[in-house]
């Protein structure tokens, strides 16, 4: 919770569902006679603010061998200029303090206003980076307007931003980041997100597919939100996207088969053998 500043940080345009495995979101849009205001849709461009500091470009999901990546492109001035050790910390705008959204999920045919897990990207509060946590109990959600408490300001006041309250973590995982382009043709950073996977994160998906929302930072500036393809295969070979991939026989199966064709060419021959007796 923060009061008491004065900043222009706002708002979004919400990303789409471009391509399999992917969400993209309007990059480096021109900032040109942008219209602010305190009710949605709070703006008419993509970010408000130094698109340094907070615009997103792309998010991809993958669930594989119990293991949750989620990769995130984007600006953020949550890393220090120069600064080598690629964490994500802390940032001012102007004075203001502020930190990167939190990565929320949720399953898409309940739709992305009931949030179910998220990951931290910075520790904040009881939330450890890198971990993640069932939205439930004592763990909830919150806006840009109940953590930055500031009603003189412009940015997207009902976007859930982060999480609040106590919480234990489902399964602990890491936060990475790596410098990806000039921060103009391509993003600046390549935020990676691994976790553990839970059977409750699981059960959010529909299809294949888990609904994914992520603020650049918790004032809601810019925001990619929608449903993305995991590639998650189940056990036994059944993918959730509804293409059924068969697992290659083992030996003893090829071994099976093999008896089988032997056994039917047997039967073949031995009756067009007396076919051609008669």
């Amino acid at each position: 919770m923060r009061s008491g500043f004065t900043v222009v940080c706002a708002s979004l345009l919400t990303g789409i569902n471009c391509s399999a495995g992917t969400l993209t979101d309007t990059f480096r849009q021109s900032q040109n006679n942008c219209i602010l205001t305190y009710t949605a849709p709070y703006d008419t461009c993509d970010v408000v603010g130094n698109e340094m500091l907070y615009d997103i470009q792309k998010a991809t999901v993958s669930i594989n061998n119990e293991m949750a990546t989620i990769s995130i492109e984007t600006n953020t001035g949550a890393i220090p200029y120069g600064d080598r050790s690629l964490t994500l910390t802390a940032f001012n705008d102007g004075g203001v303090p502020l930190i990167p959204g939190d990565i929320f999920f949720y399953n898409p045919t309940s739709g992305q206003g009931n949030l179910e897990y998220g990951i931290a990207l910075t520790d904040h509060g009881a939330f450890k980076a890198g971990d993640l946590y069932s939205i439930s109990g004592g763990t909830s959600t919150e806006t840009a307007q109940a953590a930055l408490q500031d009603g003189s300001d412009f940015y997207r006041r009902d976007q859930t931003v982060l999480m609040t309250g106590t919480g234990r973590p489902a399964s602990s995982g890491a936060v990475t980041v790596t410098s990806y382009g000039d921060g103009i043709k391509q993003p600046e950073y390549e935020i990676t997100a691994t976790v553990p996977v839970t059977s409750g994160l699981l059960n959010l998906l529909s299809n294949g597919q888990i609904g994914l929302l992520f603020s650049s930072a918790d004032c809601g500036n810019d925001v990619i939100q929608g449903v993305v393809d995991t590639g998650y295969t189940t056990p036994g070979g059944t993918q959730t996207n509804g293409v059924v991939r068969t697992p290659e026989p083992g030996p003893g199966g090829m071994m099976l088969t093999g008896l089988v064709l032997v056994a039917v060419g047997y039967q073949w021959r031995k009756r067009t053998a007396q076919i051609s007796g008669n």
